[in-house]
């Protein structure tokens, strides 16, 4: 199990999130076990300072190929995912800015003005 902390110290466990990155989650375990371990100030503050110092999105294991259309639309859907998810539980949305910055660094903004007409009609292929 994944668990992810945010600012405030909320934490969304399972798969709520869907893909939640790699770089918000605290793992412990051995035998590929995950279990949260309690400590969301650490993992909060880890998150801040991550976004600090954010000046492109890093390289992602998942996306290997120069092309990163499927990077910018899997951080798109993240982003708007994460919002989804931390409103419904009246949580703050800071971890959600690492989604946001990613996909504002990749993404051409045409694709992005497009994405969020098509959310605002009800007429978005992605699944939020």
């Amino acid at each position: 199990m994944v668990c992810l902390c945010t600012a405030s110290g909320a934490v969304i466990s399972g798969g709520a999130l869907g893909g939640a990155s790699r770089w918000f989650r605290r793992e412990s375990g051995s035998g590929g076990e995950s279990h949260f371990d309690g400590n969301c100030d650490a993992m909060a503050e880890d998150i801040r300072t991550k976004l600090e110092h954010y000046k492109t999105a890093p390289f992602d294991s998942r996306f290997p190929n120069q092309n990163q259309t499927r990077n910018c639309w899997q951080n798109y859907l993240d982003f708007h995912r994460c919002e989804k998810a931390m409103a419904a539980k009246g949580a703050d949305a800071t971890p959600c800015q690492w989604y946001y910055r990613v996909y504002k660094s990749i993404c051409p903004m045409s694709w992005v003005t497009t994405w969020d007409e098509y959310r605002e009609e009800g007429t978005f292929p992605g699944k939020i």
